[in-house]
């Protein structure tokens, strides 16, 4: 094991992303040196780079589970989180293994990230900052906390990712296969409150469609 990995176990980073400031605090001298030594336990297998500035160690060295793709995704992004395709499939909306993270930033501009755990998307969206967590839910998972969109916000995300013309339960239903039970069990209130989130003409379409379904 490099001198540098177990550096950043004796400070218990190993069960967290690592932050390229992370890194300047515990490797003391130079850039130069810090870069070489980052490199170095990169070559070796023992640090992952997740995208520029951030970092995780190799699953071997966390002693709980490995982190998930959804805590990676909220972290390399801050003020972000899983929508979409993603909260969908985690929902268990949808049949179809997603093979990449969509998660939706509060500011910045879209962008990907390929990584040795996947692909990460990130969209920006036009939503007021007030509205932006509406509809999110923190929840635990592996023992990891995480932001994700409930169903009906990750619909709405989709609705407006992909511009979906007059979205309806009939759409649901066909197109992404989701259950009639699951769409029943989007409730009045819920649509209502989330009714001020877009002022996409999609958005609006497809909950006053959901309203009128009820």
């Amino acid at each position: 094991m490099q001198k540098s990995t177990e550096l950043i176990i004796d400070n218990h980073l190993n069960e967290h992303i690592i932050r390229e400031d992370d890194l300047a605090a515990l490797f003391k001298g130079t850039p130069a040196r810090r870069y070489a030594l980052v490199n170095k336990a990169i070559k070796k297998g023992e640090l992952i780079r997740l995208c520029r500035g951030y970092y995780t160690l190799h699953h071997k060295y966390q002693k709980e589970k490995a982190l998930g793709e959804f805590y990676i995704a909220n972290r390399i992004v801050p003020f972000s989180f899983v929508s979409c395709e993603s909260a969908l499939s985690f929902h268990n909306l949808i049949p179809e293994r997603v093979t990449q993270i969509t998660s939706i930033a509060a500011f910045g501009r879209n962008k990907k990230f390929e990584t040795p755990y996947g692909d990460f998307i990130y969209r920006v969206l036009p939503i007021l900052p007030m509205y932006f967590y509406y509809g999110v839910n923190m929840i635990e998972t592996n023992k990891q906390i995480i932001y994700i969109a409930s169903p009906l916000r990750a619909l709405m995300d989709y609705v407006y990712c992909h511009k979906i013309e007059n979205a309806n339960t009939h759409f649901l239903i066909e197109s992404l296969r989701i259950e009639k039970i699951d769409i029943d069990n989007i409730t009045k209130k819920e649509i209502t409150v989330l009714q001020d989130v877009y002022q996409s003409r999609y958005v609006i379409q497809f909950l006053k469609n959901m309203l009128g379904e009820k």
